[in-house]
Order: structure tokens, then sequence, then C-alpha cells
């Protein structure tokens, strides 16, 4: 076998064996759908919403053990955003979805920043997560302020208190007096 006839195969062996490792990495994405029940969500400062992902396994086998995870992060800059603090269960330990089956996750999460936020699923497959994952469309999240203050009552709480604390210094220097 010539120089040349060794180089040519040495690289269509290469290019085989790349090919081949491309194929057994494919991603998640690949056999994983996600649907997502909603786009959009409004809601204010400090209230609970939710929404609901149906992960599905678009291939002819089945997925294998996923772990599925909620994300969210700031449409503006200069936000800081806690995930945990939105919700805490983030993440789910789905067992082997047959080919053509599908699973819904319901998502709990509470508004605890005001402001323009997007939140997301990611898949991963548990023995291999070094394959892209799967997501899910972001559901733009809008978070209104709460700017009016509710006095709950407060008021007969803040008049009352002070005039029993007098009453009962009056109560207590009149008992002084006749004692």
């Amino acid at each position: 076998m010539s120089l040349t006839t060794t180089r040519v195969t040495a690289t269509v062996l290469a290019a085989l064996v790349a090919a081949l490792a491309l194929a057994v990495t494919a991603s998640a994405a690949d056999d994983v759908s996600i649907a997502v029940d909603r786009t959009n969500v409004s809601t204010r400062l400090g209230d609970n919403f939710g929404f609901r992902t149906r992960i599905a396994n678009r291939s002819s086998a089945p997925t294998g053990p996923l772990v599925a995870h909620l994300n969210i992060l700031s449409l503006k800059n200069g936000v800081y955003v806690d995930p945990e603090d939105w919700s805490s269960l983030r993440t789910w330990y789905l067992e082997p979805i047959r080919p053509g089956a599908s699973r819904t996750i319901r998502w709990t999460m509470k508004a605890v920043n005001s402001g323009s936020f997007a939140a997301y699923v990611a898949v991963l497959p548990q023995r291999d997560p070094t394959r892209r994952p799967a997501t899910s469309r972001a559901v733009r999240v809008e978070v209104a302020q709460r700017r009016t203050i509710d006095s709950g009552g407060i008021l007969p709480l803040a008049v009352g208190i002070p005039c029993l604390i007098g009453l009962l210094a009056a109560g207590v220097h009149v008992a002084r007096r006749r004692a």
C-alpha cells in the first residue's frame, strides 16, 4: 500500500469515526420535544402562577431516565433573579418515556421580582448529561409591582391602642392618688 493510499484511508476512517461519534452523541433535543401550555403570564408581585409542559418522546426507542429543570431569567439588565426564590420545586427526575408517549409537569412559581422575565424548561438524559439539552419555548412573565398600601383595618388599632394605653395610665394614676 502506498503512502497516499494510507493517508486517504486514514482520512476516510477519521471521517467515519467522527460521523459515528456525532450519531452516538445526538442531542436530547433530537429525542424529546417540550411543549408549554401558554406563552405569556401576567401577574402581580407576590402572587403565585404556573404553567404546564408536555415532554414527548419523538424517537422509536424509550428515552431512558430524564431530568427536567425549570429556569427563569430577567429580560432587563440589572435585575437579580434567584431561581430558588421563584420555585421550590425546579427539578423533576422522570422515568423513561415510551416511544410516542409523553409526560406532563405542572410548574408552580411565585413572582418575587417585578419586571419582565422568561421561564423555560430544559431536559437532559440522566445517564448522558453532556448531550445538548432539549428546551421548551420561553414563557414570558410580566410581573406588575404592587404600589397600593392596604391598611387592612389598621386605623382602629392605630387609634385604639394609644387610647387604651392612655386609659390604663390614667387608671393607674387615679388608683395611686386614692391609695
